[in-house]
């Protein structure tokens, strides 16, 4: 009876501390720069190098495929060659196992400041016409989902320069996206941007915190697991100082 509940202890205990295998993680990520940037036969870039970085340590490496934001969360549910999926949040409905959150995005409503646009709350963008990325109705709450329904000059764009640069040039009133996004895209000299324009940041939303979706718990676990070390040893401070 020792022997068995020793056996037993053991076989449980393994269940509960072991992790999955090394092994080659396909994951689908979007390419934005300053999160995710192909450089030549790598990758830079805040998501990569914190999700890379997390399961590293627990001996895993990455084979990534790049593609929209809009088409994330549907082509890892439809397409069982991808382990894992970001950014994503629970909200999306995804399925799989969500991780724990690896990095918080501030979402901001970008103006020029000429133009003198006064924005107070989420309710005020009904006036203007409005950019913002793909699933930003998703991502940014049921307020702006609602309060851009009825705005017929609402729209969704694949690719944020795109945004950016309608802004500038008087295209559209308002472009929505993340901070360090918008600021990277304004920063770059190859955006055709004037620098002198000056912009104002409206904090019309909320920090949103952003996961991996795993179809494997355990990776998920392992993720989970890696993602703290990597914040105890100042990997992922280190990571944020970068970008």
């Amino acid at each position: 009876m020792r022997t068995s509940t020793a056996l037993y202890a053991f076989v449980t205990g393994a269940f509960v501390f072991g992790h999955a295998d090394a092994r080659e993680i396909r994951i689908g990520l979007r390419e934005v720069p300053p999160y995710v940037v192909q450089a030549g036969d790598s990758y830079v870039g805040l998501d990569y190098e914190v999700i890379s970085a997390a399961l590293a340590a627990r001996s895993h490496t990455l084979r990534v495929t790049l593609m929209p934001f809009a088409r994330l969360t549907a082509t890892f549910q439809q397409n069982l060659a991808l382990d894992a999926a970001a950014p994503v949040i629970a909200d999306f409905k995804v399925g799989g196992e969500i991780s724990d959150p690896y990095a918080v995005y501030t979402n901001v409503a970008l103006t020029l400041a000429k133009n003198d646009i006064r924005l107070e709350s989420i309710a005020d963008l009904a006036r203007y016409r409005v950019m913002a990325f793909q699933n930003a109705t998703s991502a940014l709450g049921l307020t702006f989902s609602k309060t851009m329904a009825g705005n017929l000059n609402y729209r969704e764009e694949a690719t944020q320069l795109v945004a950016v640069r309608a802004l500038f040039f008087e295209r559209t009133d308002v472009v929505i996206g993340e901070r360090r996004i918008l600021r990277y895209l304004m920063g770059d000299p190859s955006s055709g941007i004037d620098p002198d324009i000056k912009t104002v940041e409206h904090p019309l939303f909320a920090p949103v915190s952003y996961s991996v979706v795993f179809r494997d718990p355990m990776l998920a676990a392992d993720f989970n697991a890696g993602l703290a070390a990597i914040r105890a040893d100042g990997t992922y401070d280190a990571i944020l100082r970068k970008y």
